[in-house]
């Protein structure tokens, strides 16, 4: 009787259905409580989402951590994160009234589900937002973030993606699954129409005092077949904007010693970049007014 109440204390629901492991509950709790006390409801959004990003420094990086199991669903994962699970994290986090006991545990998978999947729906693997671009994308289409790079004219495209159909075959989810591979080869030729463009990296320096603190910075990529590759925040350390970020190198979240321009040109692959903001969290169901 014992063993069976401890399982089913380790999975507990959130009210809209999606499941938190009790780990992910405490450390949500942990954040709860960490904001109401540093007053974070008080600060503009960008503060926020700036202020929660850096309440995560020290996170273990993993990789891989939404590909679990063979049925799509909302994992919530905070004691280990990569660039994008760091993003949608935080502003999910930040988009939150901590001030409020009980959203922290039922409005955030909510808030993270709007922000990983298209829609807030999942259906399967393709409703995920895989590509930066696209899920830039669908975060304008809902009013949540505005593409603040600034004029475009003349700049260069972000590369065609079709990574995941390519090599599907590396892909559990899309291993030998005609019909899942046609549908993610659909969304990516509907992501090339868009004509997306980016400021290469020798033109960032120019444009770094335009940047803000809190700004989505999504770092565009040479490689074939991928939009970017790396996406963190920006953050002003003593005057400079760094980038505030899920590390594979340091193996951890952290900010760069270097400042963004600086940390661009050290990453051969690494094009340039595309730069969102916050919008209007009138659209998040539950944003901290």
């Amino acid at each position: 009787m014992l063993i069976t109440i401890a399982l089913l204390l380790a999975l507990l629901p959130a009210s809209n259905g999606d499941t938190i492991p009790a780990r992910e509950r405490t450390a949500l709790e942990r954040y709860r409580d960490h904001a109401r006390q540093h007053h974070f409801a008080e600060l503009s959004p960008a503060a926020r989402v700036v202020a929660t990003g850096r309440y995560l420094l020290g996170t273990p990086y993993r990789a891989g951590t939404l590909d679990d199991g063979e049925q799509e669903h909302l994992i919530i994962n905070l004691a280990h994160l990569d660039c994008v699970t760091f993003i949608d994290n935080v502003l999910a986090l930040a988009l939150t009234d901590a001030r409020d006991k009980e959203a922290i545990t039922t409005h955030f998978p909510r808030n993270l589900r709007r922000l990983r999947y298209r829609d807030g729906k999942i259906t399967d693997y393709s409703s995920r937002l895989h590509y930066s671009t696209d899920w830039l994308f669908e975060m304008q289409r809902q009013g949540i973030l505005r593409d603040v790079t600034g004029d475009t004219t003349g700049l260069p495209r972000v590369n065609p993606v079709g990574y995941l159909s390519r090599h599907h075959d590396n892909n559990p989810a899309l291993r030998g699954n005609a019909a899942m591979i046609a549908r993610v080869a659909a969304i990516e030729r509907i992501i090339n129409a868009r004509n997306t463009r980016y400021l290469p990296k020798n033109r960032v320096e120019t444009r770094a005092g335009q940047l803000r603190e809190g700004d989505i910075i999504l770092i565009t990529t040479t490689r074939e077949g991928l939009d970017t590759s790396h996406v963190g925040i920006a953050v002003e350390v003593e005057g400079n904007i760094h980038l505030l970020h899920a590390s594979t190198d340091a193996g951890k979240v952290s900010i760069t010693t270097a400042p963004l321009r600086h940390y661009l040109q050290s990453m051969p692959r690494h094009a340039g970049i595309i730069a969102a903001r916050l919008a209007n969290t009138e659209k998040l169901n539950n944003h901290v007014k």
